[in-house]
């Protein structure tokens, strides 16, 4: 199953009623309380960093109260790859250990698994949130579109805004 688009990017055939509708009811479910810019206090202190720095990149009311999971999933995903990225800084990508019948042996970091897991909770829920590259593209359009469907004189007195 595709994901499913807001409506206002959504590029699939919908009548007129059926965009009010839909419109309606996703402004009805993205509530009206605003996301706080407090970081929840569980995450560390690099994660709250990033949890205050990804809140200010975004527009102001483009997040509400629903989002601060998915906004600390991102954040705690980012801490804790810069926690990695410090331990493999530190011990190096291969890393020595000696084994139960006392060979050493040489092997991957376990930060580097550590890390690609978080890496890959990061962009899925970063996507969700519009950090990507590709993400903010569409939002940009739908921006865009929405900015000349208030400017169209023609829209306007159509009533079509």
């Amino acid at each position: 199953m595709s994901k499913v688009k807001p409506v206002s990017i959504r590029t699939g055939a919908m009548t007129k009623e059926e965009r009010i509708k839909r419109k309606n009811a996703e402004d009805t479910l993205k509530g009206k309380k605003h996301i706080t810019q407090t970081p929840p206090t569980d995450l560390c202190s690099q994660g709250k960093k990033a949890y205050k720095e990804i809140i200010e990149s975004l527009p102001t009311n483009f997040l509400n109260n629903t989002d601060v999971h998915t906004v600390s999933i991102v954040a705690d995903a980012i801490a804790n790859m810069q926690k990695c990225r410090d331990i493999i800084k530190n011990e190096g990508l291969i890393v020595e250990y000696t084994n139960n019948s006392g060979a050493v042996n040489k092997d991957q970091n376990k930060a580097i698994l550590i890390y690609q897991k978080y890496s890959e909770i990061f962009h899925k829920f970063a996507g969700e949130l519009g950090l990507s590259p590709s993400a903010r593209g569409k939002l940009a359009l739908m921006l865009n579109e929405e900015i000349e469907k208030e400017t169209d004189p023609l829209l306007r007195v159509l009533g079509r805004t």
